[in-house]
């Protein structure tokens, strides 16, 4: 989860590939997202699915990370609800033109880029995992 938010910084302004930014976007939102498998999967520890998919129920910004990726994954999302788009723009500078592109996700009237949606979903994990001392 924490490398597709190091590639989503990475890749955030490339004219050339806008959809580049989107595909890691969604990738780290399956990522995201699955950790509540990893942690019904590993036997080493307590957690357990349900403690998990409460914490995601209860955390607005991981919900709509499960939204995402449940609509990405299986190409079905409520419209009205969730906005990932990718925002191009483009200024004069001198005799040039330079320009870029920028992933936005829009949820419950807030506006984020995908690098900061992306770190309150990480910092929401952590938070959990440090509170059931599965990170110091």
């Amino acid at each position: 989860m924490v490398r597709w938010e190091k590639r989503l910084r990475r890749y955030r302004l490339d004219p050339d590939n806008p959809e580049y930014a989107r595909d890691n976007f969604f990738a780290f939102t399956q990522a995201c997202y699955h950790l509540v498998d990893w942690l019904e999967n590993d036997k080493s520890q307590a957690i357990r699915r349900t403690a998990a998919d409460q914490f995601v129920d209860a955390t607005p910004v991981l919900a709509f990370c499960r939204d995402i990726c449940n609509g990405s994954k299986h190409a079905v999302h409520d419209a009205k609800r969730q906005k990932v788009k990718v925002t191009t723009w483009s200024m004069r500078v001198g005799e040039g033109e330079v320009g870029g592109s920028e992933l936005r996700v829009e949820y419950d009237g807030q506006s984020h880029s995908a690098e900061g949606f992306a770190y309150l979903c990480i910092a929401n994990w952590r938070k959990f995992l440090r509170e059931k001392k599965l990170l110091k």
